[in-house]
């Protein structure tokens, strides 16, 4: 029917990416036109693989900028964000 779909609440939002929960218990790991839903093991585990990918990097992200980490500063580190 409509109207009766899930409530979301935002839990994340970057200049890339933004993360919310339904009230179904799913989560949404949302990056420009790409949507993937979740459970929230598996987004713990993505968290720790993008974690360990950075490390390996070794570029910590406070490197990049001595100023302002705000939205606008990783949005700078992103490539500006998405563009669609």
């Amino acid at each position: 029917m409509v109207g009766q779909g899930c409530g979301k609440t935002v839990l994340a939002r970057g200049p890339c990416a933004e993360v919310t929960r339904c009230s179904c218990g799913h989560i949404h790991l949302a990056m420009g036109p790409v949507t993937i839903r979740v459970e929230e093991e598996v987004l713990r585990a993505i968290g720790m693989t993008l974690a360990e990918a950075l490390h390996q990097l070794g570029t910590p992200l406070e490197s990049h900028s001595n100023e302002d980490t705000g939205p606008m500063a990783l949005s700078a580190l992103a490539g500006g964000g998405w563009k669609q």
